[in-house]
């Protein structure tokens, strides 16, 4: 799974890539002309995962893992002609990075701190790129349906033309109801405005008491979009002291309930609809990610595509059924272990194991 922070310049992207990675990225890098953006990879915490891990210590724990991408701040208006599409194209979730802090030194660049209208301002721009992608697909397709028939190629000429005015409407895609087939038709696109969003507003320090609630702070639009919010310059002042009491009394403070590196991933992952599910095998205690509604088949292609192929069934345990008996062996033969087909859906903190043919 990868989470791409972006946004503005000078929103405090790198400062909360480093709050979450534990890195120490000089922000600086961009004004002297680096472009790559910086990656880490996060290990997801799970109490789960811990517990289960404890039934069999023998075994080798290893938590699900989530790729974190710092890209470069995009000028206003730029979005749609920008280097970093690409990457935005290739996240499974994108985090907006909203200024909301006052900084006579870290100048605006329209001149005033507006995170509602940013934000606004974001959204209209990840629609036009859409909109950007989606007209220039349509006149080749055009084209090319005037050379030759093509019943495929009719399909997706007639699914963006039905898009094409939602675009046009800013409206986005991301509220539309797609069947599987269309889904699959225009998967390739990576479409921005279909890709879960987060809104992650920088705050500044003297707003810490609407970290949890920054729509009480600014007005930032409808009730359906998703809102974070952290305190860079708090936070990372926080992050350089090892004392855990000393912390804890600075946190108190400051009215900070909780540091944005504790409930990140748990609301991303919320935000994003992912779950996790666990697998025990002969050497390791595994958790995994998957999007909400993952058939088991397709779950099982994100250990190994073979797995998939050669799907058979999946012996299912709740992790919380797992925990009551303490094994899987005494979870069989209490009857709490299912066997479940290719389609089955699985659920968060499932335990499967699954069975296939090499």
């Amino acid at each position: 799974m990868n989470i791409t922070l972006f946004g503005y310049p000078l929103t405090g992207k790198t400062t909360l890539f480093n709050l979450l990675a534990g890195s120490r990225v000089e922000a600086r890098a961009w004004e002297e002309g680096r472009r790559e953006p910086h990656v880490r990879t996060l290990h997801v915490p799970d109490e789960r995962l811990d517990r289960i891990s404890a039934l069999y210590p023998d075994k080798k724990k290893i938590a699900a893992a989530v790729d974190l991408t710092d890209l470069v701040g995009i000028s206003f208006g730029e979005v749609k002609d920008s280097l970093f599409l690409g990457h935005l194209r290739k996240a499974d979730g994108l985090v907006h990075v909203v200024r909301g802090f006052q900084a006579a030194e870290i100048p605006h660049p329209k001149g005033r701190v507006d995170p509602g209208e940013d934000l606004r301002f974001m959204e209209e721009e990840l629609v036009l790129a859409d909109l950007v992608l989606t007209a220039g697909r349509l006149e080749r397709l055009e084209k090319d349906l005037k050379k030759m028939k093509d019943p495929e190629g009719e399909k997706e000429r007639d699914l963006l033309l039905r898009l094409r005015p939602l675009l046009e409407s800013g409206r986005g895609l991301r509220d539309i109801e797609l069947h599987a087939a269309e889904e699959k038709l225009i998967r390739s696109f990576a479409f921005l405005s279909l890709k879960p969003l987060v809104h992650l507003v920088n705050l500044d320090e003297k707003d810490t008491a609407f970290l949890l609630r920054p729509g009480e702070r600014f007005s930032l639009g409808p009730p359906g979009r998703r809102l974070m919010a952290f305190c860079g310059k708090i936070e990372t002042e926080l992050s350089e002291l090892e004392n855990g009491e000393e912390k804890a009394l600075f946190m108190a403070d400051y009215g900070i309930p909780e540091l944005v590196t504790a409930r990140f991933l748990r609301q991303a992952f919320a935000a994003f609809d992912r779950i996790t599910f666990f697998t025990v095998g002969k050497d390791e205690v595994r958790a995994w990610t998957a999007k909400k509604d993952t058939p088991a088949a397709r779950a099982a292609g994100a250990i190994h595509t073979d797995i998939e192929k050669g799907f058979i069934r999946a012996e299912v345990v709740a992790s919380g059924d797992l925990f009551k008996w303490g094994s899987l062996q005494r979870a069989k033969e209490a009857g709490a272990i299912r066997l479940e087909g290719k389609d089955y859906i699985v659920q968060d903190g499932d335990v499967i194991y699954f069975r296939f043919a090499p």
